[in-house]
């Protein structure tokens, strides 16, 4: 029998989607906070089993990069998305080999135009256990969809309640108090599909093969990498020898 000292290194970025104590019971990783610029390109110089990004940072800190993931991809690193900003980046770059897993990801996969904040919440700091102060509007139409399926809301309810949430500022989205008896969390669903995914490929020992995408050097990408103190994992230098 495998013994935990002896499984593979499986990178995990999570936040608000899951808290850690339910995400530990299925998958035996190494948990991260939610994932901001350059920390793919850390864990990739790793050399990880594979990475799977589940939440991340947006609007009040810089983003991860799709050439991250694309980086990451090319030095025979696999990548998974679900749930919240793992799903948007492997709705995008799923020609490119990043996995998606879940509903949310099929979602942003089918339509493409789906408002990128549907998925975005406001939580703690990652000191406090990243729990989410606001509700995803994904999860509030969720939410609602089963009201209406138990007859506690009509149809006409609970798509004005869906309105006016998506009129909202995504950290003043909640569920409505008439549909909290009916709450679903499908980005905690996605998450923990994810994990379940990770605990089998870790458990055989059986990790999909990266397709080895180009990732051309782009000098705007060096750049911000350079201001987050990095080099890349193949030692690229962060700044051109020709860059003011």
């Amino acid at each position: 029998m495998t013994t935990a000292s002896a499984l593979p290194h499986v990178i995990v970025f999570l936040g608000p989607s899951l808290p850690l104590g339910p995400a530990r019971e299925i998958l035996d990783a190494d948990y991260r906070p939610p994932a901001g610029q350059g920390d793919l390109v850390r864990a990739c110089a790793e050399a990880p089993a594979a990475i799977a990004l589940i939440d991340g940072v947006f609007k009040d800190a810089p983003t991860v990069r799709h050439r991250e993931i694309l980086w990451a991809l090319a030095h025979d690193v696999p990548v998974f998305g679900a749930a919240s900003m793992g799903a948007l980046r492997a709705a995008e770059l799923a020609s490119f080999g990043m996995i998606g897993v879940g509903l949310i990801y099929r979602w942003y996969r089918r339509f493409a135009l789906l408002p990128d904040d549907a998925v975005g919440v406001t939580h703690m700091p990652a000191a406090l256990g990243s729990q989410p102060v606001s509700d995803a509007l994904v999860d509030i139409r969720r939410t609602l969809r089963a009201a209406e399926r138990a007859g506690t809301l009509s149809a006409a309810a609970a798509r004005a309640l869906a309105e006016a949430q998506t009129g909202l500022p995504s950290p003043e989205r909640r569920v409505p108090p008439a549909a909290k008896a009916h709450a679903v969390s499908q980005k905690s669903r996605d998450a923990r599909a994810l994990l379940t995914r990770l605990a089998t490929h870790q458990a055989t020992g059986q990790w999909p093969t990266p397709p080895h995408p180009e990732v051309p050097i782009v000098h705007a990408w060096l750049d911000d990498l350079r201001d987050s103190g990095l080099s890349l994992a193949d030692g690229t230098p962060t700044r051109p020898p020709f860059a003011g």
